[in-house]
């Protein structure tokens, strides 16, 4: 007899929050199981002198066939279950790639492809700058960044205490 260490049996006393997919992979199994339990003593049973071994030997082709038959229903249903979540995760995966990803990646990915395309000694589809080529430019445009934050902002300053109640002819400045 196949051990069952491990596997619950059949089925958990109490309801459980496990998967329903998982339940019917675990079905599966102890189906399996229980086919092969079964196909072991009917080949014990050859070995008794009362036995007979042609007519266990069909037995034990029928019992796999209808195995066979059982597990082709699961698996079918099974797969497109699969498919279905396989689809699903695909998407959130992708979602969670995106959000990861540094956008500038894809020239990366481009690169890639373009040296694939020249061992294959197929042409260019794009031409690509050097970073160093544009490194500087990136640069430049950063600095400038940085000196528009540090420069003071040029506001309407407030009249001094002094200048208080005085008023301006035209053509006077404050």
């Amino acid at each position: 007899m196949a051990s069952l260490e491990g596997i619950r049996f059949p089925f958990p006393a109490q309801p459980s929050a496990r998967s329903p997919k998982l339940r019917i992979y675990e079905s599966l199994f102890l189906w399996n199981q229980g086919v092969d339990d079964v196909v072991a003593v009917l080949r014990g049973m050859e070995k008794l002198s009362c036995a007979d071994k042609e007519s266990l030997q069909s037995a034990q082709v029928e019992i796999e066939e209808v195995r066979a038959d059982v597990n082709a229903d699961f698996v079918e249903e099974l797969v497109d279950l699969e498919r279905v979540d396989e689809g699903r995760f695909w998407k959130q995966k992708r979602a969670y790639e995106k959000k990861w990803r540094d956008p500038d990646d894809v020239y990366i990915d481009v690169e890639q492809r373009e040296d694939e395309r020249k061992k294959q000694g197929l042409p260019p589809r794009i031409g690509i700058v050097p970073y160093s080529a544009v490194a500087d430019e990136e640069k430049r445009i950063e600095d400038e960044r940085e000196q528009k934050k540090q420069r003071p902002s040029k506001r309407k300053q407030a009249p001094k205490a002094d200048d208080e109640g005085k008023e301006c002819s035209p053509g006077e400045g404050p």
